[in-house]
């Protein structure tokens, strides 16, 4: 197959006869189906090994970035033929999500550059015969290994000089969060992981280090009981291994708890956050930080780095944060890092709150920075000035992750859309959103708006577009079977859909619906999980016999079984199109009468989220979900 590729590529090359490339690669796929479907000519898939397959898409990818489309496509069929024969045996080898993963990884970037991937899908792995059923959600499974005290010192000792402090070959697992979201670990199969596959193969750990084979069996062990984690899944590995297994170190307590600041005493929210946020995040608020320290949430920020605690509650000035902003009484360099330092009265103001009790006000210590920083606009200005500040904050992400598209920008009621359909079809939209934003609120029992500062809505007609957005905000490769989400990034609340033509209006409606709701809950700082399944309960109230709303319903139980287990729901860590499913379910199921109505208003009067859904719903998330759980999957 590959060689008909490229013989036909030297072809189109010589022949004097132009081809676009969008029908060269039709021309081409066209050839090989006819060749298969001739009796004698179909083959059996090449059996190439992992290493094999990993060097085409690896070039493909090289190709890619040098221009060389045409090229990048036959590399990465040639990596595709050999995953699709190795997804065919009984026991596929480990590494192979991993390399699936890559593939697609690339396949995604030729589709964002113009060529037409539609030929290039992914083989999935056979199940093999016997195999065991789903899992079905657990919370609270125990498992005789720690991954605190037994595995994170094995990982420390043997990966910590390469893949905790350093990010050696584009991996970095600093903390079990990092790690998981690598795809190293795959739960429930240690010896086809690629984290233990890489060790018994030599490849791992380089410069001629070893590790030991009873460490091997108690990483095997780890991930067949499930790959829990009993520490906080964003503690730095290094940090779990210094301390024994014991818990991360211990954070002031007044830190943790939401105090409103007294007259003449500095507000987080407002005035420290900002600064960090502008300063620091560059370097200590995404998934790989310098010195393992994350500023990403305050809660980061107080457990410190590999240096120790950053914040000594109580006593800025010996506070090892503003040491460092000072550049006075450390070791190492001043920061911001080769950047020009703080003025000393911002430094004055950070020492100020941290003697002041490092207290917060507003929101938790989980939340995001960028979340508080939002928050803290909130609550200080008004609707009008939050909207406008909001909309012209939704334009310059648009031009970040589109630069080369000019937007259409529709003001209505509660909504400012952002998007690059046809004017005509624009404004239709811009319409349908403003009345579904005004059903939303009706449903949701809010007199005022449905979001003060109202809902950036993103509506894009392409596919890329969309995943472009979500790589933007996100910080990912968009999952499969995502289509539309909702979230906070900075001062942007946010809704972006790809908005194709729908069937029916009500379809269309439905969507917006979803995405506008969800958004409104998110500028609440819920959880993802509850924000994806409110979206979905209010669309589904609003349009109940819309085919897309009756499309959830069916699929909602199955999905279930896709979720890995409850932890995995409520960490973020399932597979995203089954955890929007099956929130839509569980939030539906819980969500009659008035209850979301109620949940809002105890959100807007300031009530923490597991508190106000406690209140409403009469157990918690945990709880409920799990009885949700076991009547679907019954």
């Amino acid at each position: 197959m590959v060689r008909m590729l490229l013989a036909m590529k030297s072809l189109r090359a010589t022949s004097g006869v132009w081809l676009s490339h969008r029908t060269w690669i039709r021309f081409c796929w066209l050839v090989l189906a006819v060749c298969v479907a001739i009796p004698g000519h179909a083959a059996e898939p090449p059996a190439a090994s992992a290493k094999e397959i990993r060097e085409r898409i690896d070039a493909a990818a090289k190709l890619l970035t040098e221009g060389k489309n045409d090229a990048a496509v036959v590399a990465l069929a040639e990596g595709i033929a050999g995953l699709e024969g190795v997804a065919a045996m009984p026991r596929p080898p480990a590494g192979f999500k991993l390399l699936a993963d890559r593939a697609d990884g690339v396949r995604r970037k030729l589709d964002k550059a113009g060529v037409d991937v539609s030929m290039l899908s992914i083989p999935a792995p056979t199940a093999p015969a016997g195999a065991a059923p789903p899992q079905k959600p657990v919370v609270g499974g125990k498992t005789t290994v720690s991954f605190a005290r037994d595995v994170a010192p094995i990982l420390a000792k043997s990966c910590g000089g390469c893949h905790i402090a350093g990010r050696k070959g584009d991996f970095q697992m600093a903390s079990y969060e990092a790690l998981m979201r690598s795809g190293m670990v795959q739960r429930g199969a240690g010896q086809a992981s690629r984290l233990v596959d890489v060790i018994l193969t030599g490849d791992m750990p380089r410069g001629g280090g070893k590790v030991a084979s009873d460490a091997v069996a108690t990483l095997v062990k780890w991930i067949d009981s499930g790959a829990a984690c009993d520490a906080d899944p964003t503690a730095g590995i290094d940090l779990l291994a210094r301390g024994g297994g014991a818990p991360p170190p211990p954070r002031p307590a007044t830190a943790l708890v939401t105090t409103p600041p007294q007259p003449g005493e500095v507000s987080f929210a407002a005035e420290v956050a900002p600064l960090l946020a502008n300063h620091c995040l560059g370097c200590h608020g995404g998934n790989e930080t310098e010195a393992n320290f994350s500023m990403a949430s305050l809660a980061s920020l107080l457990r410190g780095g590999r240096t120790g605690p950053s914040v000594v509650a109580g006593k800025g000035a010996e506070s090892l944060l503003v040491k460092k902003l000072r550049g006075a009484g450390i070791e190492g360099q001043r920061m911001p890092l080769n950047k020009t330092p703080l003025p000393d009265a911002d430094i004055a103001l950070i020492e100020k709150w941290i003697t002041e009790g490092a207290r917060l006000d507003l929101l938790t210590g989980a939340t995001p920075l960028d979340n508080v920083v939002a928050a803290g606009l909130t609550k200080r200005l008004s609707d009008g000035e939050l909207a406008k500040l909001r909309s012209s904050a939704g334009e310059k992400l648009w031009r970040r992750a589109i630069p080369d598209e000019e937007p259409v920008v529709a003001f209505r009621e509660g909504v400012c859309v952002i998007g690059n359909l046809p004017a005509a079809r624009m404004a239709t939209f811009a319409d349908a959103a403003e009345t579904v934003t005004g059903g939303a609120r009706g449903e949701l029992g809010n007199a005022g708006p449905l979001l003060k500062g109202g809902v950036v809505l993103y509506a894009v007609k392409q596919a890329f577009d969309y995943s472009t957005i979500w790589q933007n905000v996100v910080g990912s490769e968009r999952p499969k079977g995502i289509s539309s989400h909702a979230g906070v990034v900075g001062e942007v609340v946010y809704g972006a859909m790809l908005a194709p033509a729908m069937e029916s209006e009500d379809d269309l409606e439905a969507a917006i619906a979803e995405v506008v709701a969800a958004a409104a809950f998110a500028g609440r700082n819920v959880p993802a999980w509850f924000s994806r399944g409110v979206g979905r309960a209010v669309a589904a109230r609003l349009f109940p016999k819309s085919a897309l709303v009756l499309q959830w319903k069916r699929d909602s139980v199955s999905a279930v079984s896709r979720l890995g287990s409850a932890a995995d729901f409520f960490a973020g860590h399932s597979e995203p199109a089954a955890t929007a499913l099956a929130a839509g379910g569980f939030v539906g199921s819980i969500a009659g009468g008035n209850k979301l109505a109620q949940m809002l208003a105890m959100l807007d009067e300031g009530t923490p989220f597991d508190d106000a859904f406690v209140a409403v719903f009469k157990s918690t998330p945990v709880q409920a979900f799990e009885k949700w759980a076991a009547r679907a999957s019954r």
